[in-house]
């Protein structure tokens, strides 16, 4: 190979790393105006817009200015040092504008329309100096190659294209799967500033082994003037327009589209994109082998955008299949990381097979529209004029079918539109080819099927069905026969639907994930119901005057409807994001939700959370917050330290901020990261368990979280609220705290995680694997009935008095009183027979292999009563123990379990740790493998309850390293360790009482 070969594979190569780079700008911004903008929707569509308009623009001065410029390349080396320089200094500029935009601009506009206005043109003026750079990288690169190698132009613009669309290909999912997890936001995009900076150095030093101008080879710049030239660049270049546009719809439909299949994660987006520009590379590595050597361009043209047409309007039965693909690959696939990967690529596999085949004609036309002008002497200009007014097509595509079509004719409809712009551009080609004019059978037999597939695709229906179906997390196809879809409509942010099941429960859905039920027949009722209704009345019943109230999310609209149930409430603010969620809560559930849309203080507001409470005048008294799971794209930036430290200038001093996190489909580290962020800027909170798969939050800005009041029960429409989900009496409500943050504090700090940040995405990056993986972080929530009593002895009466209301503390009672009384009938057949094998008589006991299975029947009956009985209950039982014959029988090395067990029962701190240490000193009989484990950390927590962590850790020193694991325990094990190391005075009695007496 000589070395002007070389040279121009080494600008091939090069460019495909400027591809890989631009990419990542174009997923970074995304990423950072959506926290600017509140919703990813919103800005991936203002990214695509100023991003492709930025780019436009940038060809277009190219296309008027590059005939002056001797030498093309050295103003590229020029072009990508800004655009690096851009990369490295952008996420400080981000930084400081938006935060004087939310802390002085916004607020002085108050709630004017100006707002918007003022969001979206910073938010431009933030990407568009680069993306005008990054629109005249190609129109650059293509020229200078095109001055220096002459000889196959269309060859060479159809490689540019694809090394560049394959870099970017690539630079998205490496941005969205490596980098950004690694080094977040600001080492990405300081990573492509960085790789901006090396290739116009690697440029510069090319060009500098041949320094001297670069003759303007003539046929390139010979643009004739006559009209007939001009008519037909006018053609070509509406042609590219028309191109842009439809291509655009086809992208923003089949995202819509296929994140009811694959989920709406911030990585399904990443595999989408790189899918629909792998098919664009594809099609421009194709034509390069063959522009150059096309009899009739205009002809070839024509078909392309015909078949193209008609490949995007198939995509819509190709579709229905799509569910059918990824429900039998989630049965195929295993449920860990090498599951997780597969599932990712399979995504992948599934967004190509719908987007490839289109775009891949897509792929082949821009190139060639460039080449037909160049071929008919138009000159280089052509290659920045159809690069821009591609893109400004895009611009518009964009824009319409988001903010035009989408709401009105749906995704199908997108699709169709993009289809007939497509083929009705191709039937114009054919009729302009050479072949055309002499053959008009073929442009009437192209017109017929263009008109009779249109027709056809569009009686074809998208089934609700299926769309509501979830499969990417149910891993069904389709829904039930019984159920039924009752709203199904597609909005500018979300597709959002209504599910009836056969039971009577209607669900709320956007983009196919569940976000609320409720039971309308009068059933039991939906889990949901219960957290909604918590999530209402926790902060009616710990704010002294709720007089202020805002709710994030509308949902099904039953947390506004709850908070409105007491006149204490003056004014209520329901902020949501997409407008049909409000539509369909209205349709599906009144009137359980009707002082949401009926009640005067009622006021619903369609803006993101952040901009409308910069608008706002004055200071909230509670703040509820219900975002959708930390997986969907968006979302995490509502669980982030920085969404924390913003909220809180909303809340006055005695503000309460309640929080609804989802323990299902995520697992303790992302729960971890999220509780660290919030637990920076709240003085206090406390946790409740709604229903094992949702927890509620409840923080004060400053100061504690004082004692739930009874008066919640005043008010008859809350009370009614309360009993339709069986919360009848404080015990029922009380029974669900879990802790406050002085002892929960502790075991989060725990976990190697970093703080959820806006710019370090730990939960938008962690969660979808989570989802997948079907990790559950419900261990907390059921954090009482492990039999390690850590709740009750470290904040002690102060739970435990309302243990016995309890349903498994009415269970337990009701075993220690069979087991008193002799009365064992109804217990369960383990129960009974541990409690039979109590009595046994004295001969039998004398046997030592007896004693260990009466050892293994006690040990049953403290695992069914003791984290339930309060002490007083549980001292009858084990002095009925005590007194049956086997346990007289027992030596040292039997009594020493008992002793622990019983200790525990009784929540004595001092004989749990002196009973622990001995057993595990001096041996005792353990009848099952995990009772080692479970006895290290009742020792532990009897050192903890005493205040000497030393102690404790001696404990776990010496004999829990090397335990056997027990799964059951080891939350509880972690989180004693943590205590361990941590300030105790400020959970202990003493400070607990001097807390709740302060309020």
């Amino acid at each position: 190979m000589n070395q002007s070969l070389f040279s121009k594979y080494l600008l091939f190569a090069i460019f495909a790393v400027s591809g890989f780079s631009g990419l990542i700008y174009e997923s970074i911004w995304s990423h950072y105006l959506k926290l600017f903008l509140g919703h990813a929707a919103y800005a991936q569509t203002l990214v695509l817009a100023i991003f492709m308009g930025g780019m436009a623009l940038g060809s277009w001065v190219i296309a008027r200015r590059s005939q002056r410029w001797r030498n093309l390349l050295l103003v590229y080396v020029a072009v990508e040092g800004i655009i690096g320089l851009f990369g490295l200094v952008f996420h400080q500029g981000f930084v400081a504008s938006t935060d004087i935009i939310f802390s002085h601009a916004i607020p002085a506009l108050g709630a004017s329309a100006w707002v918007p206005f003022v969001k979206w043109s910073v938010a431009s003026l933030l990407i568009l100096p680069q993306s005008i750079l990054l629109g005249m990288t190609f129109p650059l690169m293509s020229g200078g190659i095109l001055r220096r190698f002459s000889d196959r132009p269309g060859a060479t613009v159809s490689m540019l294209y694809f090394t560049n669309s394959l870099g970017a290909a690539i630079g998205v999912l490496v941005s969205g799967f490596a980098l950004i997890p690694t080094v977040g936001l600001p080492g990405t995009i300081m990573t492509a500033g960085i790789l901006n900076v090396l290739l116009a150095l690697v440029v510069w030093l090319i060009i500098r082994s041949a320094p001297e101008p670069m003759p303007v080879p003539q046929p390139l710049i010979a643009a004739p003037d006559q009209r007939t030239l001009t008519t037909f660049a006018v053609w070509i270049l509406l042609a590219a327009f028309l191109s842009g546009v439809a291509s655009f719809l086809y992208e923003i439909a089949w995202i819509r589209m296929l994140s009811l299949v694959l989920g709406s994660s911030t990585h399904a987006f990443e595999l989408m994109l790189s899918a629909f520009i792998l098919g664009l590379a594809l099609g421009g590595l194709w034509i390069s082998r063959r522009a150059d050597n096309l009899l009739d361009p205009q002809r070839f043209l024509g078909v392309t955008m015909i078949i193209m047409g008609s490949l995007a309007a198939a995509t819509i039965i190709l579709y229905g299949h799509s569910f059918d693909w990824m429900a039998q690959a989630l049965r195929a696939l295993n449920r860990n990381d090498q599951g997780y990967a597969a599932f990712n690529l399979i995504s992948h596999a599934i967004a190509a097979v719908i987007m490839l085949p289109a775009t891949f004609c897509a792929g082949i036309t821009l190139p060639l529209m460039t080449h037909v002008l160049l071929k008919a002497r138009y000159g280089e200009r052509a290659i920045g004029q159809v690069y821009a007014v591609n893109t400004l097509g895009a611009i518009i595509g964009v824009m319409v079918a988001i903010h035009l079509l989408m709401p009105v004719v749906g995704v199908k409809g997108v699709v169709l539109t993009g289809a007939v712009l497509h083929m009705m551009a191709g039937l114009a080609f054919l009729v302009r080819s050479a072949k055309g004019a002499s053959h008009p059978r073929t442009v009437s037999t192209a017109l017929a099927w263009s008109v009779a597939w249109i027709a056809i695709m569009s009686m074809v229906e998208l089934d609700p069905k299926r769309m509501a179906a979830g499969v990417f997390r149910t891993g069904l196809a389709q829904l039930a026969a019984e159920a039924e879809v009752t709203f199904h409509r597609d909005g500018k942010t979300a597709t959002v639907s209504l599910l009836k099941t056969k039971d009577g429960k209607i669900g709320i859905l956007t983009n196919g994930k569940a976000d609320a039920a409720i039971n309308m027949a009068g059933g039991p009722p939906a889990g949901d119901e219960i957290t909604m209704t918590l999530a209402g009345t926790l902060p009616l019943g710990l704010h002294p005057r709720p007089q202020r109230v805002a709710n994030i999310g509308i949902g099904s609209g039953l947390t506004s409807h709850i908070l409105l149930t007491t006149d204490q409430v003056i004014d209520l603010d329901t902020v949501e994001i997409e407008p049909l969620m409000a539509s369909a809560a209205r349709q599906g559930f009144m009137p359980r939700v009707r002082n949401l849309f009926e009640d005067p203080r009622s006021h619903i507001h369609f803006e993101d959370a952040k901009t409308f409470f910069a608008t706002r005048q004055g200071q909230y008294d509670v703040i509820v917050s219900e975002p959708s799971n930390p997986w969907v794209s968006g979302v995490a930036t509502l669980f982030s330290d920085e969404f924390y430290q913003r909220v809180t200038q909303y809340l006055k001093a005695d503000g309460i901020f309640v929080q609804w996190l989802q323990t299902y489909e995520t697992d303790m580290s992302v729960v971890a990261s999220v509780m660290n962020a919030l637990s920076k800027h709240f003085s206090d909170y406390v946790i409740y368990d709604s229903d094992t798969s949702d927890m509620i939050v409840v923080a004060v800005r400053e100061g504690s979280i004082g004692p739930l009041r009874e008066t919640v029960f005043d008010a008859p429409a809350l009370a009614a609220a309360l009993a339709r989900v069986g919360l009848h009496s404080m015990g029922d409500i009380e029974h669900r705290r879990i802790g406050r943050k002085a002892l929960i504090d502790p075991l989060f700090r725990s976990f190697p995680v970093p703080i959820n940040s806006d710019y370090f995405p730990f939960v938008d990056y962690t969660s979808p694997r989570m989802r997948f993986l079907n990790r559950n972080a419900g261990a907390l929530m059921t954090i009482r009935s492990v039999p390690i009593p850590l709740l009750q002895v470290l904040e002690h009466g102060q739970i435990a008095e309302f243990d016995r209301q309890r349903p498994q503390a009415q269970t337990a009672l009701a075993i220690r009183n069979a087991v008193i009384d002799g009365r064992l009938e109804g217990l369960g057949a383990g129960i009974e027979a541990a409690a039979l094998l109590l009595d046994l008589d004295e001969a039998r006991c004398s046997d030592a292999a007896v004693r260990t299975t009466w050892l293994d029947a006690a040990y049953t009956l403290f695992l069914a009563t003791s984290p339930y009985l309060p002490p007083e209950a549980a001292t009858s039982l084990w002095s009925r123990i005590e007194a049956t014959p086997c346990y007289q029988h027992l030596d040292d090395r039997q009594h020493r379990p008992i002793a622990l067990w019983k200790a525990t029962a009784m929540r004595d701190a001092p004989s749990m740790a002196a009973s622990g240490r001995a057993l595990l000193e001096r041996g005792g009989v353990l009848t099952r493998p995990e009772q080692l484990r479970l006895a290290v950390g009742i020792t532990m927590l009897g050192y903890l309850g005493q205040k000497q962590q030393t102690g404790a850790q001696a404990i776990w020193d010496a004999y829990g390293k090397d335990a056997p694991k027990a799964a059951s325990y080891e939350l509880v094990l972690q989180w004693l360790r943590a205590l361990s190391d941590w300030q105790l005075d400020s959970f202990t009695p003493s400070a607990v009482e001097a807390m709740t007496s302060e309020n």
